[in-house]
Order: structure tokens, then C-alpha cells, then sequence
């Protein structure tokens, strides 16, 4: 945890976790699921659908939940996610 001087008021900083969730909206095609479907049913499995996402867990450091919240959405945006095929759901909690 760190405390940083700010305007005469110390703001403190801390460690959260955030879990970043990218998958392809619904009208993209899924080929990876699709396979992965495929062979759980060949597999015997009944499987309707499969949808594949990534996650990233990624640790910030920020002075509150909505702070870190603002720069996951800022990664999403920049690097993790391509806002014309990809959905993003985040979550934050603090790093026990």
C-alpha cells in the first residue's frame, strides 16, 4: 500500500486484482468453439455450443475500485480488445 500527498489530502493506494473477460459477440463465428464443440460430441459429450473467451488477471494499482475499473476499461480499449468484434466484462476486488 502507498500513500501519496495530493492536494493536501493523502490518497491512498492500493493493489487490485482485475479480471478481464474478452469474447466475440454473438453475431462473429467461434471457430475454435466450434471445433471444441465438434469433438466433445464425437467425444459423446451432449454439448450444444461452445463459446471460447480469454481472461486476463491483471494487478493495478490505483486508489479505488472505480480508479482501477477506469484503467482496465482503458487497457480493453487500447491493447486487449477490438471494440467492433470483441464484448469486455471486467471485475475488480481488492489483492488479499
Amino acid at each position: 500500500m502507498k500513500v501519496f500527498k495530493s492536494y493536501g489530502f493523502l490518497i491512498e493506494s492500493m493493489k487490485y486484482v482485475v479480471k478481464i473477460e474478452v469474447s466475440l459477440k454473438h453475431w462473429y463465428s467461434d471457430p475454435e468453439g466450434e471445433t471444441t464443440a465438434r469433438l466433445l460430441k464425437e467425444l459423446g459429450y451432449q454439448v450444444e455450443k461452445v463459446d471460447v473467451s480469454k481472461v486476463y488477471t491483471v494487478i493495478v494499482t490505483a486508489s479505488s475500485t472505480a480508479e482501477a475499473k477506469v484503467a482496465a476499461e482503458e487497457m480493453c480499449n487500447r491493447l486487449l480488445a477490438n471494440p467492433t468484434k470483441d464484448n469486455c466484462s471486467i471485475s475488480v476486488v481488492v489483492e488479499q
